[in-house]
């Protein structure tokens, strides 16, 4: 299996659909610093996704499980 880079994204810079094509472009935010001392938030585009709508569909389920995990509170989590 061929090794893929790993990116990390802050944001979704834009998302669309066309042609049965799901498309996505993810942005990451660099912090820099200013001659007056200021930090400036430049973002840059660092990933593209393209998914038919299956994929779509499984990347939805899966993100709504990890962040329903991820936001419950402790004691409502049932870990039987």
């Amino acid at each position: 299996m061929a090794e893929v880079p790993v990116v990390f994204v802050n944001s979704v810079a834009v998302s669309g659909f066309g042609n049965g094509v799901c498309n996505f472009a993810f942005s990451t935010a660099n912090f820099l610093p200013t001659k007056d001392g200021k930090v400036e938030l430049a973002e840059t585009i660092t990933a593209n996704l393209r998914m038919d709508l299956l994929c779509a569909q499984q990347l939805h389920d899966s993100l709504a499980k990890i962040i329903a995990q991820q936001t419950s509170k402790p004691d409502a989590l049932d870990m039987n």
